[in-house]
């Protein structure tokens, strides 16, 4: 009988230990900076919104809230222990310095709605959505709102803080776009005589005013812009719902989010809405419902999707830039509405 000649044996070989799986984290993690006392009442109003939004689709998604205060470092902290705890998505950070700090580290792992836009135009990752209620992106709006009115040249009144220079910078970039023209650019300083302004304005008249200014600012200004001349603006313009305060804004045309001027509308109707919240306070509101519009599509594996929101028409692309499109609304006796 021939023996079978026996079998070399070669090096062992030991399979490779299969991953680890992450751990069953939540299914959201709300990243706001509710220990910095100057964001805590937007961050805090947002929660408040996210949670509604929850409880009125019948959700049944686990989230939890991790808290910072205003630090790119401790965000950063925050934004890695809700990753490496498994949470499915995260909401936040919310400073724009945050942000951009996020989009330069190169740690973004999984979805993330980020509430504010970077200071620089920085490229986004995969991954990341960005979602805000910048003025700039508003002011774009406004332009594209004047040109629908058949406006052309415009003559454009800032003051001299951040926002208001961003707002001022994005709408005559988007404005010179659509073909319009600019007969002035006037930057009020502190102090400054606004009959001056006046005075520029009656030089070289042009149809309307970008007025770039929010709240006691804007309302001192308007009529020092002529009572007959149109003026359009943000909805940095309307901070108060006191309708003597708001007097001088009558006739302002600003963007506005359906929330505050729509309440009756079925898509904002549904949602609960919390008594003694100021104008600011109800925005951040309005923008936790919708960001919980946007966290759930992408939970549900969704990565370009629009719908209706309470703060406008959401409209999410694969870009990560979400826009936001605001609805038309005007100041009459005071108080803000639609327009028609």
């Amino acid at each position: 009988m021939q023996e079978t000649p026996p079998v070399a044996a070669g090096p062992l070989t030991v399979p490779a230990p299969a991953p680890a799986p992450l751990p069953a984290g939540p299914a959201v993690t709300l990243l706001l900076p509710l220990d910095a006392p100057e964001f805590r009442a937007a961050a805090d109003a947002l929660r408040l919104g996210f949670l509604a939004a929850m409880t009125t689709e019948g959700s049944k998604l686990e989230i939890v809230v991790r808290r910072t205060d205003a630090s790119d470092d401790r965000v950063l902290e925050g934004y890695e222990a809700a990753a490496a705890g498994g949470t499915r998505a995260i909401v936040g950070p919310m400073t724009r310095s945050a942000v951009g700090a996020l989009i330069r580290s190169g740690r973004v792992t999984v979805p993330t709605v980020a509430l504010n836009r970077p200071e620089d135009n920085l490229p986004l990752p995969r991954g990341l959505y960005v979602f805000s209620l910048g003025a700039d992106a508003e002011a774009r709006h406004v332009a594209r709102q004047a040109w629908a009115d058949t406006m052309q040249l415009a003559g454009v009144v800032s003051t001299r803080t951040a926002v208001d220079r961003r707002s001022r910078d994005a709408f005559v970039d988007e404005w010179l776009q659509l073909g319009g023209k600019i007969t002035d650019i006037l930057e009020v300083a502190p102090g400054a005589d606004p009959v001056q302004l006046r005075e520029a304005l009656d030089r070289n008249p042009p149809h309307f005013v970008f007025l770039a200014a929010g709240g006691e600012r804007a309302r001192f200004l308007r009529p020092f812009l002529g009572s007959q001349m149109p003026v359009y603006a943000t909805s940095q313009v309307y901070t108060t719902e006191d309708p003597l305060k708001n007097f001088d804004l009558n006739g302002v045309r600003f963007t506005e989010m359906p929330w505050l001027v729509r309440p009756q509308d079925p898509v904002v109707a549904r949602y609960p809405r919390p008594p003694g919240m100021d104008v600011d306070s109800a925005r951040f509101y309005a923008l936790g419902i919708d960001a919980y519009g946007i966290a759930a599509r992408l939970l549900g594996g969704e990565r370009a999707f629009e719908f209706d929101g309470v703060t406008g028409r959401i409209v999410v692309t694969t870009t990560g830039i979400v826009d936001r499109r605001p609805i038309a609304a005007t100041v009459r006796d005071g108080k803000s509405i639609a327009a028609e």
